[in-house]
């Protein structure tokens, strides 16, 4: 039964992760040459195994506050609002957004936001599994490990996959269930785009997105 309520909740934030997780849409309106380029570390290469195995999200843990956050970060947000906080770096080679997100001034969620476009939607799909292989390592084999056609009686071809995620006829998306937190990755089609993400959520943060789907339905 867990098995599907996790499967249920998981679609359902790969469907809310922008409206719910920081206010997305004015930073990916920012393009690479606009974000400060001072507060953007090089590369990070890939999602930092250390801090996510010791920690809850990168060096910060569920329930920090703010002013904890902030000095856990090795330069200053670019963007941040009462309850948000947000930094730039580059992984696996793409320019990425991590958001925290607060509730009370306790942290609740903190997400990756793969910015880079890319010239071939297939390629989306690269990282994905690249992404998805790096986290592996990090958290063992996903809970939920998924391809979901629009269409389900329709077969994509693998040529094929990258432009269906992009136009929204097809939607990857893997889960991981920790004792503390439940890892989201998802690519999607959002307005003919592909759209990779990381979502780290706390049982608050859970608790929270599960209210405003029932005060919204």
């Amino acid at each position: 039964m867990k098995y599907y309520v996790k499967l249920i909740t998981l679609i359902t934030f790969a469907l809310l992760i922008f409206a719910c997780s920081n206010e997305k849409n004015t930073a990916d309106q920012k393009s690479s040459s606009q974000v400060k380029q001072e507060n953007v570390k090089k590369d990070d290469s890939k999602i930092d195994p250390d801090a996510i195995e010791h920690y809850d999200f990168r060096k910060a843990k569920w329930g920090m506050s703010m002013k904890e956050v902030r000095e856990s970060e090795d330069s200053d947000p670019v963007l941040e609002s009462d309850n948000t906080l947000d930094y730039s770096t580059f992984i696996l080679g793409l320019q990425t957004q991590i958001g925290y997100t607060f509730y009370n001034d306790e942290l609740i969620r903190g997400g990756f936001f793969f910015l880079t476009k890319l010239d071939n939607n297939n390629k989306y799909v690269d990282k994905y599994l690249k992404i998805k292989e790096e986290l592996i390592k990090v958290n063992g084999e996903p809970v939920i490990d998924t391809e979901l056609p629009k269409d389900p009686y329709k077969t994509i071809a693998p040529e094929d996959k990258g432009d269906a995620v992009c136009n929204g006829d097809l939607l990857y998306a893997a889960q991981w269930n920790l004792p503390n937190t439940d890892i989201q990755l998802t690519l999607r089609g959002e307005n003919s785009e592909c759209k990779i993400t990381v979502l780290y959520q706390s049982d608050e943060s859970v608790r929270q997105l599960l209210k405003e789907r029932m005060k919204n339905e």
